[in-house]
């Protein structure tokens, strides 16, 4: 057998006239792209913005100067004023603040101690300021009034007793990870049939829309609140985040969340031609999910139409269910008040989902 190159050509020109009259494909290729590149470059920011921090100290002048350096940073927010010893942790600890500042001195040198307390319960929004106290502010205030005697800097992560990254990742990676599969297996059904030439069959029966959904997407269903069981357990196992007994409420919901992605990848499948289409599409979606949900980026740092986006998104509000419950410990309460948005995007998406299948049956 001999190659001719001629023959490459011919094959490339038809399957490049066939790209060319296919505009769903030309648009996910070249439109989408340039869209997400200045939805994305306006939305996300490094810089985290109004972090709320609480300052305790027995000696309000070794803190007057970080006080006003604060007061004009737009990265963080003063809450409750100049507190007594100790009611800096206790406001990180009941959630009033994400970071608090403890300001004394050594009994026996009475050298100056900083103690920053860090919520580890959102890292993205906490980690860039505690790098900026550790090295800048808090250093600075503590040598001008030390006496020439070199400061002591602790910072310890309330919620995370390793101080590492893992416990900050995980929690979120299940979620993100569950989304992508779901929405993917989602994106999948329908266009898959199409391709074997089953889908005439199901036409051909007297299968209702939604019948043909919710039958359709049960063993994903199944296989999503599975996979997220499995998860879990893994970063139990092998990371040594906690499994609190209030767990049992984020394994509740995950049907939910499950469900809001599963029928939107349905909704893909029943519009696309071809399965390439149907993952562009679904890529288009799980981008703003990643980016807009806190996971990766401070949510806080985002303008403000990009967060009221990123409220409608489940996985800003599984994330912060599967943080509040895995890392602060907190009850079923933290996962019930995070319901009504994942809800709403799923009626909506399941609305849309039946639309979608009616024309396809039409």
């Amino acid at each position: 057998m001999t190659f001719h190159l001629w023959r490459c050509l011919a094959v490339a020109r038809v399957e490049s006239l066939g790209l060319l009259a296919d505009r769903a494909a030309l648009v996910l290729i070249f439109i989408l792209p340039v869209l997400q590149i200045l939805l994305y470059g306006y939305a996300i920011s490094l810089e985290p913005k109004h972090v709320p921090i609480a300052i305790a100290t027995s000696e309000p002048h070794l803190v007057q100067p970080a006080i006003e350096t604060i007061r004009s940073n737009p990265s963080v927010t003063l809450v409750g004023g100049l507190g007594p010893p100790g009611s800096a942790r206790t406001a990180v600890a009941q959630g009033r603040a994400m970071i608090g500042v403890e300001v004394g001195r050594d009994v026996s040198t009475r050298a100056v101690e900083v103690r920053i307390i860090a919520d580890a319960g959102d890292p993205a929004e906490v980690r860039p300021v505690v790098a900026a106290l550790t090295l800048g502010v808090w250093r600075r205030t503590a040598e001008l009034y030390a006496e020439d005697q070199a400061p002591s800097v602790v910072t310890v992560w309330l919620h995370d007793p390793t101080g590492g990254s893992a416990w900050d990742i995980t929690p979120g990676l299940v979620g993100a990870i569950v989304m992508i599969t779901m929405l993917f297996l989602g994106a999948l059904t329908l266009v898959r049939e199409r391709e074997r030439g089953s889908w005439e069959s199901l036409l051909a029966t007297p299968v209702r829309p939604a019948e043909a959904l919710v039958g359709k997407l049960a063993p994903y269903l199944v296989i999503g609140v599975g996979q997220t069981v499995c998860l879990l357990g893994v970063v139990h196992a092998l990371f040594g985040v906690p499994l609190p007994v209030s767990t049992w409420a984020l394994v509740v919901a995950t049907p939910l969340f499950v469900s809001s992605y599963l029928v939107l990848g349905f909704a893909f499948s029943a519009l696309a031609q071809t399965q390439i289409q149907a993952v562009q599409a679904s890529a288009f979606s799980y981008l703003p999910s990643v980016l807009l949900s806190g996971f990766m980026f401070p949510f806080d740092g985002m303008p403000r139409w990009a967060q009221v986006v990123g409220e409608t998104i489940p996985l800003t509000h599984y994330i912060r269910a599967t943080r509040d419950v895995l890392l602060r410990g907190l009850g079923p309460d933290a996962v019930w008040s995070h319901i009504g948005p994942i809800l709403v995007f799923t009626v909506v998406a399941f609305s849309i989902a039946i639309v979608c299948y009616r024309r396809r049956l039409d």
